[in-house]
């Protein structure tokens, strides 16, 4: 698997998420009407048709000129709290009556009397309400669909109003194809191929002829099983296996969700549906590619949609999304992970299980949006398309063997990674999994198709397990109903006042996510304005945004609050991007993290900070403190740049202090990595960027492609900006005049990028060699170890021994202070660690480097006499992997053709009997180049005739 990259639409949102904005606060009364004639032009106009806006016919609402299949339409629009009344349908009716074209009229509110009929002789105004325009917004119906259906009753029945479940429900169709017991129609064989100890599997229903395909399977508190086909949801008696229609709608797919206020939500083609009292109304849309429809925080449904698979080409749309309870308020946050996700289940908090081939993960979104390797689980079937949250730390996941013969459902411990068996079922495909809790059974809708594989045979299984202590008493949610609001009532009490200043020995980083005072707000967040009361002056006001302070209201938290000024594409793709990266980077306690979003990015909310860089530059002018600042910098950008993000507007207003800790925040003007900006010309080639001072030079010429370079110039003007207290001029170093800073901040603001540190691990390595005390470098603590062994220090020989291994071929250590060693030592540190001894033998080949160290003859003949001791000692020991190794080291050094320790080498070849015998003729024809220095040992009857075959054939 690889990791994917994802994505993303940051430039105008979507249609249907416009329209949410348009039912908040956000937008005043008076514009909200305008707006939406606006979106449905741009609807229309997507799919190919005509449309324009048109003069006003009906005082100041205004009109649209549309047409649909060739029949031309004048839409006007009424956005108002109030419903529209059968005057303003006559009104219009007189106003705009025009020969061969039909009226409509869009009132918000719906209207006082929907059932109006008209006469004969007038002509019909069609009514339309909020949720027809959802609908086609959501891609619930056509634009076709819903003008032509809704012309034609109005035409032919002469009312104007039809309602937008009348239209798209067919509450006519015959009953569906019900269930019976096995008794009546058994399976071909037993259901239960194994099961795992303490579980039974029962085959509880068997469909009769004339199931269309089934797609997904709910069970409501009640008891009643709800059965998905493309043909709407079936409703299934879960003790008699009778069936009536709950919602005749087509498009209908995946497991639909039940809701604790008696509402079954359901996909529907792109769209999200919601059914209740015989009521349908769209809440989602622009979900084409939908995979599973879940339960999750804030007692609000979510969806997982997209691909997260690329297999190192093209890019991936995984994206977690809320979807909140009415159109328009969702919000979407990609996920990164090189996976084929197929289904979800929420865990807790913003804790969710992704479900996929080969590896599995855990997600913590109110950490990261991005899957790391380590988050991996082993997958332990190859499609686990279904799944139930069965503990607070464990998941039963069901899929179709890769026959398609039986399915198999395991249970995996997410603490752990283990897996293990549940059942293996005689079912060729898997098309659900539910139950009602930790004391009931799971059900599988299964289909067995058996050599008829055109016809579907749905049956329902039922599987009884042993539920762990554990399980048992942690209840958990059933995965098809909407949780209870997990929020807490945690003490979310901040100061508003500056924090003191830090100890001069703080650590300079934290290596931890934060578990924070924030976090309620996370799990509650759900992209709606009116969860916050701001304060009546902004905290700071910027070019493209503006910063208030702000009350969470549902948890009294304080928090910040920034908005756009202005609501141009431009604008809002930057606050999006600057939402993405947190999501993506927010695990890092160095970033600063965005708890709550608009859907369309006109506001984000994030942690109140305490100050700013530009609040604290008295302070920073201390080198401790610069350093701390600088780290904590660099920690926040080293993945980003890894992944290759490139923040490009470092400066001291962006730089935060929350609670005791530096964060990097406002990535507005990042860069995505290559490949994932949806419009490169939104950064301007040749143009200014960023923020004059502390924007590289090579922003001016070409913004879009720079590296992480342009971060660490702007470090490196924040540097000598805190050290000089001048603000720095465009281009120009702000060097301070003295110091080990100087050097630093030289480097790093070199006018050419090839010559700064290439990355932040480089600039904290610069740093860390101006600052720090000189190391103490490993031949010193060699000699150390080496006097503390002759002092009598017992373990002083293996510490030598596991220097030379982390001081991989140190020439100085090797040459000064091991051949040193004499024989006793030698064999000594060889018994107490030969593994170790190994690593230090197989270094000796990088001693010699060609150019910037060369071996001299007095070197080699020192090495190899000290070598033949340890192949000796290897010998004695029967460590046969040590002594292969010093035999290859031997002759390698042999090439420099030390005469006068070859005769040395000779008589250790010639004595070699047994493994170690056949070890050396091994490493003899591994290094045909020295064999012509023993060509005498070739007839000697002493040695091994191993070695001397090997010699030979030289």
């Amino acid at each position: 698997m690889t990791e994917s990259a994802i994505t993303v639409d940051d430039g105008q949102p979507a249609l249907i998420v416009r329209y949410g904005q348009l039912l908040g606060d956000e937008i005043p009364q008076a514009q909200r009407a305008g707006q939406l004639a606006d979106i449905l032009v741009e609807l229309v106009t997507g799919i190919g048709l005509t449309a324009r806006r048109a003069a006003p016919v009906l005082g100041p609402h205004p009109a649209v000129a549309l047409h649909v299949n060739g029949v031309p339409y004048l839409v006007v629009v009424s956005w108002s709290p109030d419903q529209a009344t059968p005057a303003q349908i006559l009104d219009l009716q007189r106003a705009a009556a025009r020969p061969g074209v039909r009226l409509v009229l869009v009132s918000i509110s719906g209207f006082t009397e929907p059932q109006l009929s008209h006469a004969e002789d007038e002509p019909v105004v069609i009514l339309m309400d909020r949720f027809h325009i959802e609908a086609m917004l959501c891609g619930l119906a056509s634009v076709d669909g819903i003008f032509g259906q809704a012309s034609d009753r109005a035409l032919f029945d002469r009312a104007g109003y039809t309602d937008l479940t009348d239209l798209l429900v067919d509450t006519g169709r015959p009953t569906p194809a019900g269930f019976v017991t096995p008794d009546r129609l058994p399976a071909p064989g037993d259901m239960c191929v194994q099961a795992a100890d303490g579980a039974r599997v029962r085959h509880l229903f068997s469909g009769v002829a004339g199931w269309i395909e089934p797609l997904g399977l709910a069970i409501t508190e009640d008891g009643r099983l709800l059965v998905t086909t493309a043909a709407g949801i079936v409703e299934v008696d879960g003790k008699r296996g009778t069936t009536d229609w709950l919602l005749p709608l087509d498009g209908c797919r995946g497991d639909p969700l039940p809701c604790g206020d008696g509402s079954v939500l359901t996909l529907c083609g792109p769209a999200v549906v919601a059914w209740k009292d015989g009521k349908l109304t769209p809440i989602a849309g622009d979900l084409s590619d939908a995979r599973s429809l879940l339960a999750g925080p804030g007692a609000d449904p979510w969806v997982l949609s997209g691909y997260g698979a690329s297999f190192g080409v093209g890019t991936g749309t995984l994206a977690l999304t809320r979807l909140g309870r009415r159109a328009g308020q969702q919000q979407k946050r990609h996920i990164v992970f090189g996976a084929d996700v197929l289904t979800a289940g929420w865990l807790g908090d913003l804790r969710f299980f992704l479900a996929a081939a080969g590896h599995s993960a855990v997600i913590d979104l109110a950490r990261s949006t991005r899957v790391q390797r380590e988050d991996w689980i082993e997958s332990p079937h190859h499609s686990p398309g279904h799944l139930l949250v069965t503990g607070p730390s464990e998941v039963t996941t069901a899929s179709p063997d890769s026959r398609g013969v039986d399915a198999t459902l395991y249970r995996t411990d997410l603490a752990t990674g283990a897996s293990e068996l549940v059942a293996e079922i005689a079912s060729n495909k898997v098309r659900g999994l539910a139950w009602q809790g930790a004391d009931s059974p799971m059900l599988m809708l299964g289909d067995v198709r058996g050599n008829d594989v055109t016809t579907p045979h749905p049956v329902i299984v039922a599987i009884d397990r042993q539920i762990s202590a554990a399980t048992s008493s942690h209840p958990v949610q059933p995965r098809n109903q909407t949780p209870v609001d997990p929020v807490r009532e945690r003490s979310a009490a901040t100061s508003k006042d500056a924090a003191p200043m830090s100890d001069p020995h703080e650590p300079a980083v934290i290596d931890h996510p934060i578990v924070d005072r924030f976090d309620p707000v996370r799990i509650a967040a759900r992209g709606l304005r009116s969860d916050y009361r701001l304060g009546p002056r902004p905290l700071a006001r910027g070019g493209q945004a503006t910063v208030f302070g702000a009350v969470h209201k549902p948890t009294g938290t304080p928090v910040a609050f920034k908005k756009v000024n202005f609501q141009g594409p431009d604008q809002l793709a930057r606050m999006g991007r600057e939402v993405d990266a947190a999501q993506m980077f927010g695990g890092n306690p160095h970033v600063m993290p965005v708890l709550d979003f608009s859907p369309s990015y006109e506001w984000i909310v994030m942690p109140l900070a305490d100050d700013t860089a530009q609040t604290r530059s008295a302070e920073l002018a201390d080198s401790d403190r610069l350093r701390r600042l600088v780290t904590a910098i660099c920690t926040a950008l080293r993945e980003p740049h890894k992944h290759g993000w490139i923040h490009r507007d470092l400066k001291p207003d962006n730089i935060l202090r929350l609670d005791d800790r530096w964060t990097v925040a406002d990535w507005g003007l990042g860069r995505r990595p290559r490949g994932q900006t949806t419009d490169p010309k939104r950064t301007q080639v040749g143009g200014p960027f960023g923020t004059e001072g502390f924007a590289a030079p090579e922003l001016g010429a070409d913004a879009h492609s720079v590296g992480p370079q342009a971060d660490i110039y702007s470090i490196g003007q924040i540097a000598g900006w805190a050290l000089t207290g001048n603000w720095p001029q465009a281009n120009v170093a702000l060097l301070p005049l003295t110091g080990p800073w100087r050097t630093i901040v030289k480097a790093a603001t070199d006018f050419n990028p090839a010559r700064r540190p290439g990355t932040v691990d480089e600039l904290l390595a610069l740093i860390a060699q101006e600052l720090d005390e000189p190391p103490d470098i490993p031949v010193n603590q060699g000699k150390a170890l080496l006097a503390a062994a002759a002092g009598g220090d017992a373990t002083a020989l293996t510490q030598l021994i596991r220097l030379a291994v982390r001081s991989h071929a140190d020439y100085e250590l090797y040459l000064d202070v091991l051949v040193d060693l004499d024989e006793e030592q030698t064999r000594t540190a060889v018994s107490a660690d030969p593994s170790a001894t190994r690593d230090v033998v197989r270094a000796v080949r990088d001693l010699h480097t060609g150019g910037q160290i060369t071996l001299e003859y007095d070197d080699v003949d020192r090495l190899v006499t000290w070598l033949l001791v340890i192949a000796q000692q290897a010998e004695i020991l029967e460590e046969w992997d040590l002594l292969e190794d010093t035999a290859e080291a031997i002759l390698y050094l042999d090439l420099w053709d030390r005469w006068n320790v070859q005769n040395d080498i000779k008589r250790w070849i010639t004595y070699r009997t047994g493994q170690a015998a056949s070890i050396v003729a091994g490493a003899l024809r591994r290094n045909p180049e020295v064999l012509q220095h023993f060509a005498s040992l070739a007839s000697n009857t002493r040695v091994d005739h191993r070695v001397r075959t090997a010699i030979r054939k030289s």
